[in-house]
């Protein structure tokens, strides 16, 4: 047992409280306050939002979303998002590293989201994330290696007419400043923070993932992994759609 719940008080009846909610991966505020409120139906708001307060300061409690919540010792036991990459990906991303001397970047495949996804999608894109002035170099140098494959920013038109028939399909994007990645293999690939939001914030360029499917992802991914709040809605920050994520976690199912 851990000092901080060695310590914490009584009156959150933390021994009890883990208990009720051992088996459970996530729940909800609501679920929480019927917790306390069956215990002692006199407590008022104030003091059942005070006890929320104090086991998320204490991290007994971590917040996983808007509203719901995770025992901590069950977070911590979940593993971390790493993606498995194929040799063709690894020879792809280091041949670009040698000869442009690219200093920063991701590459990540949708077919990733296939593990989180109900249904799984025909067809997967592979998208290299370069920053903005490597952008046109990446294009022509993948261009001349995968002909008819590789994509430069496309628009709605260009993914209904051209990509999904390409073999293949090959998308060049810019980076997201402070987009968070992780080295696997030696090559940048998204954290599952990034991953999430990308396709929720791209409707257009993931038509596969949206809807119940996305919701069914989010759901997923944070069962099977870690995921931090703080830096999900960062990153949405960073591409203008964090008032949209707040929203459509809020309406998640339990």
């Amino acid at each position: 047992m851990s000092t901080l719940s060695q310590s914490a008080p009584a009156s959150l009846n933390w021994p009890a409280l883990q208990a009720a909610f051992a088996d459970r991966t996530d729940f909800t505020r609501a679920e929480v306050l019927a917790f306390y409120h069956h215990a002692d139906a006199s407590l008022n708001p104030n003091t059942l939002d005070s006890r929320i307060r104090q086991l998320l300061q204490r991290r007994l409690l971590l917040a996983v979303s808007r509203g719901r919540y995770t025992l901590a010792a069950a977070a911590s036991i979940r593993p971390a998002f790493q993606p498995t990459l194929g040799r063709s990906e690894r020879t792809l991303w280091r041949t670009l590293v040698k000869e442009l001397h690219l200093p920063k970047g991701c590459l990540w495949s949708t077919a990733w989201a296939n593990e989180f996804s109900g249904h799984q999608a025909f067809r997967s894109l592979l998208l290299v994330e370069v920053p903005r002035d490597y952008v046109q170099a990446v294009f022509y140098a993948l261009k001349d290696r995968y002909p008819h494959r590789v994509f430069l920013r496309p628009q709605p038109d260009m993914l209904t007419y051209y990509i999904a028939e390409a073999d293949h399909p090959i998308v060049v994007l810019p980076l997201v400043s402070r987009a968070p990645v992780q080295l696997v293999d030696g090559v940048p690939v998204p954290r599952l923070e990034k991953l999430l939001v990308d396709l929720f914030s791209r409707p257009d360029l993931f038509p596969a993932y949206q809807g119940h499917e996305l919701q069914t992802i989010f759901t997923n991914a944070r069962r099977l992994y870690r995921l931090d709040e703080r830096t999900l809605l960062c990153y949405a920050q960073r591409r203008h759609h964090a008032d949209d994520l707040r929203e459509f976690l809020c309406k998640l199912p339990g």
